[in-house]
């Protein structure tokens, strides 16, 4: 049969698609560690928040996101009500930052792992089944006698 001549590749693409799915789970478990929950802000002068009454450094973008920032010194002093940490939107655009957003990597993640984990049942099921077919798994080949006592 035309599969078997495949058998050995079939082997390959099944560990290599699990390779893949343990690296997925490694790479975004890297990628992720040091996601922090944090509200992007437009900084304004001392007078300027004074003048509106705002507590926080500046005038807040959004709601607070769990986001991953490298630098340091994007991070402003005080924490919003949340407990997340301030962000300089002004510094991030000035250094030509661009934060990624932890649920982006966790969906990259996930589809890599489910199509991963697919590939591998596919791969792991046709290497099985053309082994079979090819008779290697009970030691004999197919269109071959059948030797039930092989002292014989």
């Amino acid at each position: 049969m035309v599969l078997t001549r495949f058998r050995k590749l079939f082997a390959v693409l099944t560990v290599l698609s699990v390779a893949v799915a343990l690296l997925s789970v490694g790479v975004a478990g890297l990628v992720g560690r040091g996601a922090q929950l944090v509200q992007l802000v437009q900084p304004a002068a001392a007078d300027v928040n004074a003048l509106f009454g705002e507590s926080g450094p500046g005038t807040p973008i959004g709601s607070p996101q769990v986001l991953i920032v490298r630098d340091p010194r994007a991070f402003m002093e005080g924490r919003a009500e949340g407990g997340a940490r301030y962000v300089s939107d002004t510094y991030l655009k000035a250094q030509n930052i661009y934060p990624l957003q932890l649920k982006t990597v966790t969906v990259i993640r996930n589809v890599l792992l489910a199509v991963a984990l697919v590939a591998a049942l596919l791969f792991g099921g046709l290497w099985l089944w053309a082994g079979r077919r090819s008779g290697t798994r009970t030691g004999r080949t197919v269109g071959g006698p059948v030797h039930l006592n092989a002292d014989k």
